[in-house]
């Protein structure tokens, strides 16, 4: 998932920022707009209102307009203006991360929101007007459902990050970059376990789950939430918590991003900010087998402090098939050697071996996010050009067991034949480690039901930019991915990961969810009966 080259995505299977490939499609690396002003940040209004018995706040500020409701009327209750076609700075608004969306991504107003009242002011609205809603905050989902044809409710600007040292906690604004949230605590020599783009925004990738680079010493990014700001259907801003609505608070951590509320911040706890080791190995294709085969058995024998993703790629573009080990390590640099060992002795000697010095935390993360020796600023401004805005497709399964050696020779294969898909610059699949920390927690115990997985898998194809282009359509990508996952299906299962939706899975309650997925429903149906908070892969009340 990085941008070393105009012509290698972030969303790229094999990360390359300074010859390594570390961390691969994780939950933060996914579809966005552009990315705020870190340096300066809105501020989060958080406490308009009175608190209400219930636990919700009467938002103040936010008066109904007389007579019926109009974009108009709306625009008269935001602090910034409502953006309509037409608008000047519509388009950039619209745009999603991902071009394959470019087309489609059309609603009929933006309101780029400012405060929790405000967004409490859009909720009315659209449910006044009959409007459809949509919600971004980084603006990378997968299945482009952060935009619509309705109202979009853009967090973006909510995107202060408040830290308390005595406590060892933050708040979050639900518009916060993981690139700038990341230099801030880093800063304070503080660290979250959460995901690698760096234009990610905090909101879909912890109410999804998070998963990351630090997920198995620390635990999910859902793992760290102590409260959740949000907006329900009913237009109440509530702050949810283990003790206030838990049935809420049990939905949004992993139950998926948009079928609750409308988030406007998090108070999530805080790790001492590690020293991280990185490590890449690199095989001929002709060692695939038997590097996955090793590395999943290696997998199962890992420190907790050992984190690590297997990739077989297929690079059509540069006529290349790789098989590679890459990873990062927060104990002891002196003792990586050993964790390794057991793995290099089961495959052979790689054909490239790249490990870095060891590096802070948030620096660590600069270079997983493709921008080593970038400065934050540079690293946010440069991930959404033209040039690193490359169309994507992906699908995902639950690594639940290891493969036989039939699904690992199947595996490989798929991979193979993706040297054969004109104009894909880069496809393949990806094995990101789960364990540690992440089996903790008991499936029920979040709506993240997939805690004792080996991994997540992740099937990606990127190819050439659309802009300018014919022949654009994404089906030939859509159909290898999907291949992938079809192929691998009688191993793995038909589960898969909310964050790396698809729309092609049909029971996909049951995939992301599982037995969590009945309880999700009730919880749906309490806050929010009309279903006003719903797109195409929604939790259903």
């Amino acid at each position: 998932m990085n941008e070393a080259k105009p012509d290698v995505s972030r969303r790229a299977l094999l990360a390359t920022a300074g010859g390594l490939g570390l961390t691969g499609l994780l939950a933060a690396c996914t579809p966005t707009r552009s990315a705020p002003n870190s340096a300066s940040p809105s501020t989060l209004s958080t406490t308009a209102g009175s608190i209400t018995p219930s636990g919700a706040v009467s938002p103040s500020g936010a008066v109904s307009p007389s007579g019926p409701p109009t974009f108009s009327s709306l625009s008269r209750q935001l602090s910034a203006p409502l953006l309509q076609p037409g608008n000047r700075a519509y388009p950039a608004a619209a745009t999603l991360y991902n071009p394959r969306f470019d087309a489609t991504a059309k609603p009929a107003a933006i309101a780029q929101v400012r405060s929790a009242a405000e967004v409490a002011a859009c909720v009315r609205f659209a449910t006044a007007a009959s409007v459809p809603l949509a919600l971004r905050s980084g603006g990378h989902s997968y299945g482009g459902w952060s935009s619509g044809s309705g109202l979009v409710i853009d967090v973006s600007a909510l995107s202060t990050v408040q830290i308390d040292r005595p406590a060892g906690t933050a708040r979050i604004g639900a518009g916060a970059r993981l690139g700038a949230l990341y230099a801030a605590l880093g800063a304070k020599g503080l660290a979250l376990a959460a995901g690698s783009c760096p234009t990610v925004g905090i909101t879909g990738l912890a109410l999804g789950g998070g998963v990351g680079v630090l997920a198995r010493a620390f635990g999910l990014t859902c793992d760290a939430v102590q409260s959740v700001q949000l907006v329900t259907a009913d237009g109440q801003i509530r702050d949810v918590n283990r003790s206030s609505q838990p049935d809420l608070f049990w939905a949004l951590r992993g139950g998926g991003g948009g079928s609750f509320g409308a988030v406007t911040a998090f108070t999530v706890a805080l790790r001492p900010a590690p020293r991280v080791h990185t490590f890449y190995l690199e095989w001929d294709f002709g060692h695939a087998e038997q590097v996955l085969s090793s590395w999943q058995r290696w997998l199962s024998r890992i420190d907790a402090k050992l984190w690590t993703t297997c990739k077989l790629l297929a690079g059509p573009a540069n006529g290349r098939l790789r098989a590679t080990v890459s990873g990062t390590w927060i104990g002891p640099r002196s003792a990586l050697t050993g964790q390794l060992t057991p793995l290099l002795a089961s495959i052979g000697a790689p054909t490239t071996v790249n490990q870095l010095e060891s590096l802070d935390y948030p620096s660590a993360m600069l270079l997983e996010a493709g921008c080593s020796g970038k400065t934050t600023a540079q690293c946010l401004a440069g991930a959404l050009t033209p040039a690193k805005r490359q169309p994507f497709a992906a699908t995902s399964a639950v690594l639940n067991s290891p493969l036989p050696a039939a699904g690992v020779k199947a595996a490989v294969s798929v991979v193979r034949s993706g040297m054969n898909v004109s104009r894909m610059v880069e496809g393949g699949v990806s094995f990101d480690a789960l364990g540690g920390a992440v089996a903790r927690a008991a499936p029920a115990d979040t709506a993240f039901v997939h805690r004792e997985a080996l991994a997540l898998i992740q099937y990606t194809a990127t190819w050439a930019s659309m802009t300018g282009r014919t022949g654009s359509s994404p089906a030939p990508f859509d159909t290898f991915v999907r291949r992938q996952r079809a192929d691998l299906l009688q191993w793995t299962g038909t589960s898969a990961y909310s964050n790396y939706a698809d729309a092609a899975i049909t029971d996909y309650g049951s995939a992301y969810w599982g037995g969590n997925y009945p309880r999700l429903q009730g919880i749906k149906k309490q806050y929010d009966p009309g279903n006003l908070f719903t797109f195409a892969q929604a939790v259903r009340p």
